[in-house]
């Protein structure tokens, strides 16, 4: 198995991500255009991919919006760290060198951060509401609270921007005209709470399915298992499974609570998720 620690694609990741620049979102995509939404800044690798790094190998415009800040109810600096990291990744996915330009994408009078690979062909968009933590100061399952009704609005962890369930709802649906993809990806929309995947993953899904209802451009929805794609067979050869870990890997030296190289990932509880991506709708 290739040993993707110091080598591959990671070494080809952008040097000067902090540059800001004002690039278009509209490009003119041939190949296809596809959104990716999900809870956390490593859902679409371990869940999604390797449809993903797919997609961007066929030359399609991809967007992934994150609609956690994946913060863990820890500081600033960690969950901004696993946005870099996500950023890491896709470099990965890409073979690009190239910066990342950062912007604020406003949609219904609520500003995104917007990060855009020099090009414009992949965008990340990050709404950054508070993630299922339980930290003190924060709402309890917050997430999965606003989609039942329990909870009347939801605040980012950066600016404060508040969301209530129909404005999280109509923020997806804009996304998605905005970018108009012919394929929209999720989290299990299928699923039930309590059945051994994690709160956020059904809620981001749940919301995606119900936001992409008011979305007419013609287009597919799938939905992705997640942690439970433990008890489901392996679907994936080992180049794919080895693939997907080496662009996790590009993303795990920002995110501390993460396995760090290929033997640790390969073996504990995250083994699993390298060879296998379960489409759970379609």
């Amino acid at each position: 198995m290739t040993d993707y620690s110091g080598i591959g694609p990671v070494s080809r990741l952008v040097r000067r991500e902090e540059a800001v620049a004002s690039v278009s979102g509209d490009e003119e995509c041939a190949a296809g255009r596809s959104m990716n939404v999900v809870a956390h800044q490593d859902d679409d690798l371990l869940f999604i991919n390797p449809v993903v790094s797919a997609d961007l190998a066929a030359g399609k415009c991809v967007v992934t919006v994150y609609v956690t800040a994946g913060d863990a109810g820890r500081a600033r600096s960690y969950w901004l760290g696993r946005e870099k990291g996500a950023r890491r990744a896709y470099s990965a996915m890409t073979g690009s060198s190239e910066w990342w330009a950062e912007d604020k994408v406003v949609i219904g009078g609520r500003s995104a951060a917007r990060f855009t690979l020099g090009g414009g062909r992949v965008s990340l968009v990050f709404l950054r509401l508070p993630d299922a933590s339980t930290s003190p100061g924060r709402p309890v399952d917050g997430l999965r609270r606003l989609w039942r009704g329990e909870l009347f609005n939801l605040r980012t962890v950066d600016d404060g921007d508040r969301y209530t369930r129909s404005a999280l709802l109509g923020t997806l649906t804009a996304l998605m005209n905005k970018y108009q993809p012919d394929e929209i990806r999720t989290l299990d929309y299928e699923g039930r709470y309590g059945d051994g995947d994690h709160a956020d993953h059904h809620t981001v899904g749940y919301f995606t399915f119900a936001a992409q209802r008011n979305y007419s451009w013609p287009h597919e929805i799938s939905g992705f298992m997640g942690y439970p794609v433990e008890n489901a067979p392996a679907n994936l050869g080992d180049d794919a499974r080895d693939a997907k870990l080496g662009y996790f890997l590009a993303y795990a030296p920002f995110d501390s609570k993460v396995c760090q190289t290929a033997r640790a990932c390969l073996g504990n509880f995250y083994a699993p998720r390298f060879s296998r991506s379960i489409r759970t709708g379609d």
